[in-house]
């Protein structure tokens, strides 16, 4: 009887060794890295990774064939994102800008080679726009998703482009790589994001980037709604009110250039 007990366990252990292996300093492995640092063989170690791929608890980078904390994780820790620090500064913030403007406020942040929602506050008006806690986003369209882009490195850029691709939603979604490009500098030139029917027709948005002590760009907000109100005559308010916002958060998280 113990026998059989002691397998399950011990498999539980050595799965959970692997997944403790992912911190700052380590955010991608690849499977030889992982197998020698639990000290299990590579075909035992595969087997695993196969198994949180599938369930989503890692992610695979195609470029360089590394193994990355993945939605499942995530999403687990938008649930208990009181606990994060961008979380808990940056929400008393959404909350003021969500009643300074009465639109949708979403908090963005880069997940492999897309946007996640980390945080969102509905509008309290009926037509108003509406995104869920954990859902991701291409890159390449809607303000809250190319102000993460805007600030990455340009290689990362390309192999958004080269892997992601870039879809077309309708109409107004940039398919240009070069285009996205110029745009991508136009965003930082200006310190903000403005999109209108990207991805879903009718609806806009501003957003600008959230910078953390070091002056990386962790996170975007965004306020969110139907294009005549976003894009309206109160637009040029709504651009500085975002921009405000988001320079309070980067100040809270020890961002110097604010």
């Amino acid at each position: 009887m113990r026998k059989t007990l002691k397998t399950p366990f011990a498999s539980l252990e050595k799965a959970i060794g692997i997944l403790s292996l992912f911190d700052f300093e380590s955010q991608a492995l690849s499977a030889h890295e992982i197998s020698q640092k639990v000290n299990i063989p590579l075909s035992t170690t595969y087997k695993y990774l196969d198994i949180f791929l599938k369930k989503g608890f890692l992610s695979k980078d195609v470029t360089n064939k590394k193994f990355y904390m993945g939605l499942t994780i995530f999403k687990m820790g938008v649930l208990a994102a009181e606990k994060i620090s961008l979380y808990n500064v940056a929400f008393p913030f959404m909350d003021s800008l969500n009643k300074q403007s009465g639109e949708t406020v979403v908090l963005t942040v880069i997940h492999g080679m897309e946007a996640l929602c980390v945080n969102v506050i509905e509008s309290p008006r009926m037509v108003r726009l509406t995104i869920k806690k954990g859902t991701t986003l291409p890159l390449h369209a809607g303000a809250s998703e190319k102000i993460l882009l805007a600030y990455q490195d340009e290689s990362f850029i390309d192999a958004v482009i080269e892997n992601k691709g870039l879809v077309k939603f309708n109409k107004n979604t940039t398919t240009d790589p070069e285009q996205l490009k110029r745009e991508m500098k136009l965003i930082q030139s200006r310190g903000f994001a403005q999109s209108d029917s990207e991805i879903d027709l009718g609806a806009a948005a501003i957003a600008s980037p959230i910078f953390d002590q070091k002056g990386k760009a962790v996170a975007g907000l965004t306020a969110a709604g139907p294009r005549d109100r976003i894009l309206g005559k109160k637009r040029h308010n709504l651009v500085n009110m975002v921009v405000e916002t988001a320079r309070k958060i980067s100040h809270e998280l020890g961002y110097a250039k604010v």
